[in-house]
């Protein structure tokens, strides 16, 4: 006869499962509240917004991919699918903030470059969580790209054409957004099939709950700062 803990444990991980898919459904929802998008809609952004978010988001892309190294090589063979998509992954992105350099540039940018400067704190809150997941449980790590990735499928092209209208640019000065409104729908659907791919515990869906939850936040977070208000 099966022990009470073991029988309840499919249910758990069920349970587990889909309060995940929701968390990261709740977060990719919230996004347009923040203060950005909503000028980006209502058309009352400028070129200082535009310069403004991606010197914001500079540090995010400069260092995010390396907690994605970080966790494949702390995440446990167990989870073999989720160590080896870390890692490329990583790779993968380890590049994209050039992205950001470019249409900094090409858009008439004269300050500071972004390389020489400490994150706005709103970019140092998400890409320390980052390190934190990376190192206490590193499979979660897919949880944080899964909210963000949605966000970009979601949104990103949307977002992006209308900036350039709002701001009468050419869809090279905004590569950042436009690029990863595509790459990011690809993404998207490779996160949910390797999470499917993973046989993940109680609390193991615990925190992939918590880190979907506090991604979005800190993410939304860098577009909702006071440089946006």
């Amino acid at each position: 006869m099966s022990s009470p803990s073991l029988a309840l444990a499919p249910a758990a991980v069920n349970s587990g499962r889909s309060e995940f898919e929701s968390a990261v459904a709740n977060q990719i929802a919230a996004f347009p509240t923040a203060r950005l998008v909503k000028r980006v809609v209502d058309g009352n952004v400028t070129i200082g917004h535009f310069h403004g978010i991606l010197t914001t988001l500079f540090h995010q892309t400069y260092s995010g991919p390396y907690t994605f190294a970080k966790a494949a090589v702390n995440c446990s063979w167990q989870h073999e699918v989720a160590k080896e998509y870390l890692l490329s992954h990583a790779e993968e992105e380890r590049t994209h903030w050039r992205w950001v350099l470019d249409d900094l540039s090409a858009t008439g940018y004269q300050g500071a470059d972004p390389r020489s400067q400490l994150p706005h704190y709103t970019c140092e809150a998400f890409i320390s969580f980052q390190g934190r997941v990376a190192e206490q449980m590193p499979v979660a790590r897919l949880a944080i790209a899964s909210v963000l990735e949605g966000i970009g499928s979601a949104f990103g092209g949307s977002y992006g054409r209308q900036l350039l209208q709002r701001l009468n640019l050419r869809p090279n000065q905004a590569s950042f957004f436009l690029s990863h409104g595509e790459t990011d729908k690809v993404h998207a659907q490779e996160l949910t099939d390797v999470i499917a791919g993973c046989q993940l515990t109680p609390e193991e869906w615990g925190w992939m709950v918590h880190a979907a939850n506090v991604a979005g936040r800190f993410y939304r977070g860098m577009y909702d700062h006071e440089a946006f208000a």
